[in-house]
């Protein structure tokens, strides 16, 4: 009787591999883990069987599991490398990922072993910075641990995310960002077609300011009045800039106005760039900004009853314009190209005074 053939590596490095269902998320589903042996596919069932039977002992016992001796700290940087830096603009990296891990979570969680950092952990963290952080930086720590534990769960290392239900409140004081009115939109609109029309641009469309520099000619479209947001521009670390997609993905049409769609035509189309630097190319994030605090400046000196605005501020003086003129939520958070309604409606789009007392019916 002729001995049976032998079952042939599944992998092409010449490795058997054997998926074992080792368990369920947190929301139910059965966990696969893959197991690999380069003799057999049954030495891998065994490395799976081995590997089940080590977990039970180290939970009924109480001990951490020899595979998941893994620290948080040394998991926080490997989730950045991997996750983060590769998917965001060098400035949200920076800003959003980078400092909020190693200034906050790095500190308090340091050394702890991923398996062991529990719910109430989190609690106790976000209580030893609730007096001293702002609700949008304890919304950064959040959105980071959350995903730290969520690649952890994906990658093996532990079943349930202690962060995902764990609340914070501030209790420092929300800073207040300031808007235009309709009559100071009007004077600021008049005031910046002709001095500096990016500004113009950006009270008509309330796009970021990434997305006013990397704005092409090739996505305006005079006949139909619309802007195509296709790109973001970011600072690149150590000089130069990077073209990003918009943030959150959100590329989209917008509609606008004759007035803007006949301003335009009226602007030099010498570069590829809607609004260039003095040779051409794409300005740097910083730049402009020192270029928008200039011209705010002077704007203010010759404009009665002005104020200053930074590029965020524009940006919120036209949602919140959109939602004075009665605008649903749903279509400001596309306009905007917000990641979700809940951002449009609690984060961006204000509850000024002139908006309520009109809502409320108050002469």
């Amino acid at each position: 009787m002729p001995r049976p053939k032998k079952e042939k590596p599944t992998r092409s490095d010449g490795r058997y591999e054997y998926k074992a269902a080792i368990g369920r998320t947190i929301d139910g589903k059965i966990q696969y883990k893959s197991f690999y042996s380069y003799d057999s596919k049954e030495d891998a069932r065994a490395k799976a069987e081995q590997y089940k039977v080590e977990r039970e002992v180290a939970a009924r016992t109480g001990d951490i599991f020899s595979g998941d001796k893994i620290t948080f700290d040394v998991w926080a940087q490997k989730w950045l490398k991997s996750y983060k830096k590769p998917t965001v603009t060098p400035q949200t990296y920076r800003n959003t990922y980078l400092n909020t891990v190693e200034k906050h979570l790095l500190p308090y969680f340091g050394n702890a072993q991923l398996i062991d950092i529990k719910q109430i952990d989190i609690q106790n963290f976000y209580a030893t910075k609730s007096s001293t952080c702002s609700e949008s930086l304890l919304h950064k720590m959040k959105l980071c641990l959350c995903g730290i534990f969520e690649a952890a769960i994906e990658n093996d290392l532990i079943y349930k995310n202690p962060a995902k239900h764990a609340a914070y409140i501030s209790q420092v004081e929300k800073h207040e960002k300031h808007v235009y009115t309709d009559g100071q939109i009007i004077k600021a609109k008049q005031y910046f077609k002709t001095d500096f029309f990016d500004v113009f641009l950006m009270l008509e469309t309330g796009i970021r300011r990434g997305e006013l520099l990397g704005l092409m000619w090739k996505d305006v479209d005079i006949k139909n009045k619309t802007l195509k947001i296709e790109r973001s521009i970011a600072e690149k670390q150590g000089g130069g800039v990077v073209t990003m997609p918009p943030k959150w993905d959100s590329y989209r049409t917008i509609p606008i106005s004759q007035e803007l769609t006949e301003a335009l035509q009226q602007l030099p189309h010498d570069s590829v760039y809607v609004l260039p630097n003095i040779d051409g190319n794409v300005q740097t994030p910083r730049s402009w900004s020192r270029k928008l605090e200039r011209h705010m400046k002077t704007m203010v000196k010759n404009c009665h009853c002005m104020i200053e605005l930074t590029a965020h501020e524009l940006r919120h003086t036209r949602g919140t314009q959109l939602r004075r003129n009665g605008v649903d939520i749903y279509t400001i958070q596309k306009l905007l190209g917000h990641k979700d309604v809940n951002v449009t409606a609690q984060v961006y789009v204000h509850d000024d005074i002139e908006t309520t007392r009109a809502a409320a019916g108050i002469i």
